[in-house]
C-alpha cells in the first residue's frame, strides 16, 4: 500500500513536471528526486544533493542509500557512511539501521553492535530485527552472539512480526543455525505464504523438505505450499522433485517426467541433478527421451543403460563439446548436469 501511495504521488508531481522546483516544498522536491532513481539516477542524484546540502535531513539519509547502491554514482560505502552519520546526528530515524548495514559491510562489525545496541534501547525502528540478523550471521565480530539472535527473532516474531519469523527460518535453511526452528514460527511463515505471499511460501517449503521427517502431515504442507503462486521456478521445480520422491513413491518416474517438462531451460540442469540423484533411471529415462526428439537416440524409452543409450549420449557429448566431462561415465553428477544444460540449451533453441 506504501509504495502504491508514493507511486501516486511519483505520478502526480510529474503532471506538473513544469513547476519550478523552488515553488515545491523539501518534501515535494524530495518525492520528485525519489521518483527518477530508476529513469533518470543521475538526475535524481543531483536533486537530492542539492536537497542534503540545503539540511533536509531525509535526503542526507537517501544519499548514503544512493552511494551505498550506487544510483545515479559509483558505488562508496566511505561516502554512504558518512553521509548516514550525518543523519544520524540529525536524529533521522530510520539511519541508524541504515548506518549499521553500511558498517557491517565496511567490516566494522564491532561498530555496528555498538550503534544498534544503543539504537535498539531507544526504540529506533529496523534496529531490533536487524540486530538479531547480524548475530545470527556472526557480522559483529568478536561480539556476535548466534544463539541470543535466535532468541531475538523469536520473540519478535511472538510479538507479530512475521518478517522476523521468515527470517529465522531462512537462517535454519541457511545452515546458519542448528537443530530446528520453534514450530509456532514455521507455522508463522507458513500462514502467510498460504495467504499468497511467494517469498514466505520458498522459506516454508525448503524448511519442511530439510526436516527430512517420514511424516504424511508434513508431506501435505509442502504440497500445499507448491500451490502458492509466484514461487520461483530455480525453488519450486527443486522442491516438487523432492516431494513426488517424498508422495509417490513408486511413481517417482511419472512425477519427474512430467515436473522436468514444465522446468524452466535455466534451472533444467539443477532440476535433472536433483531428480538423478533420487532415482538414476528416472533421469536416464527422461534423457533418452530429450535425446530421441533431438534425433540423438532411437532405442526403447525404458530408463536403462543400453548400449544405444549409451552411444547416444557419448554422439550428443561430443556435438556439444562436453566430451571432457561426459567421458567419466553417464551416472555421474558432473555429467548429469552437463548433459542436462546442454539438452536444455538446445531445446530453447528450437
Amino acid at each position: 500500500m506504501k509504495r502504491m501511495v508514493l507511486a501516486g504521488v511519483f505520478v502526480a508531481f510529474s503532471a506538473v513536471a513544469g513547476v519550478a522546483q523552488d515553488d515545491l516544498t523539501p518534501r515535494e522536491q524530495f518525492l520528485v528526486a525519489r521518483g527518477l532513481e530508476q529513469s533518470a539516477p543521475a538526475d535524481a542524484f543531483e536533486q537530492m544533493m542539492s536537497l542534503a546540502d540545503a539540511g533536509f535531513v531525509p535526503a542526507i539519509d537517501r544519499m548514503g542509500f544512493l552511494y551505498r547502491n550506487g544510483i545515479g554514482v559509483e558505488p562508496d560505502l566511505t561516502q554512504a557512511q558518512m553521509w548516514l552519520s550525518r543523519a544520524v546526528e540529525a536524529g533521522h530515524p530510520w539511519s541508524f539501521a541504515n548506518l549499521a548495514r553500511v558498517e557491517i559491510q565496511l567490516g566494522n562489525g564491532a561498530a555496528a553492535l555498538a550503534l544498534l545496541n544503543d539504537a535498539v534501547a531507544d526504540s529506533r525502528p529496523g534496529t531490533e530485527r536487524l540486530l538479531a540478523q547480524s548475530h545470527v550471521d556472526r557480522r559483529l565480530g568478536e561480539g556476535s552472539d548466534p544463539a541470543l539472535g535466535r532468541e531475538m527473532l523469536i520473540e519478535i516474531a511472538a510479538g507479530g512480526d512475521e518478517n522476523a519469523a521468515r527470517d529465522l527460518v531462512l537462517r535454519y535453511n541457511w545452515n546458519r543455525l542448528e537443530g530446528e526452528a520453534p514450530d509456532a514460527v514455521v507455522r508463522q511463515v507458513e500462514e502467510v505464504a498460504l495467504a499468497g505471499d511467494a517469498d514466505f511460501a520458498e522459506a516454508a517449503l525448503v524448511y519442511l523438505t530439510r526436516l527430512e521427517a517420514d511424516d504424511a502431515a508434513i508431506a501435505q504442507r509442502r504440497a500445499a505450499l507448491t500451490e502458492v503462486p509466484g514461487i520461483r521456478d530455480r525453488v519450486l521445480s527443486v522442491e516438487r522433485i523432492r516431494l513426488a520422491r517424498d508422495l509417490n513413491g513408486p511413481t517417482f518416474w511419472g512425477a519427474f517426467e512430467e515436473i522436468m517438462a514444465e522446468t524452466e531451460s535455466e534451472n533444467y540442469g539443477r532440476a535433472a541433478t536433483t531428480g538423478f540423484w533420487i532415482n538414476k533411471n528416472a533421469w536416464i529415462r527422461v534423457m533418452q527421451m530429450e535425446l530421441r526428439d533431438l534425433g540423438y537416440y532411437d532405442g526403447p524409452i525404458n530408463g536403462c543403460i543400453t548400449t544405444r543409450t549409451i552411444r547416444a549420449h557419448n554422439r550428443f557429448c561430443r556435438d556439444e563439446g562436453i566430451w571432457s566431462v561426459c567421458a567419466t561415465g553417464p551416472l555421474r553428477g558432473p555429467t548429469v548436469r552437463a548433459v542436462a544444460d546442454a539438452i536444455a540449451l538446445r531445446k530453447s533453441e528450437t
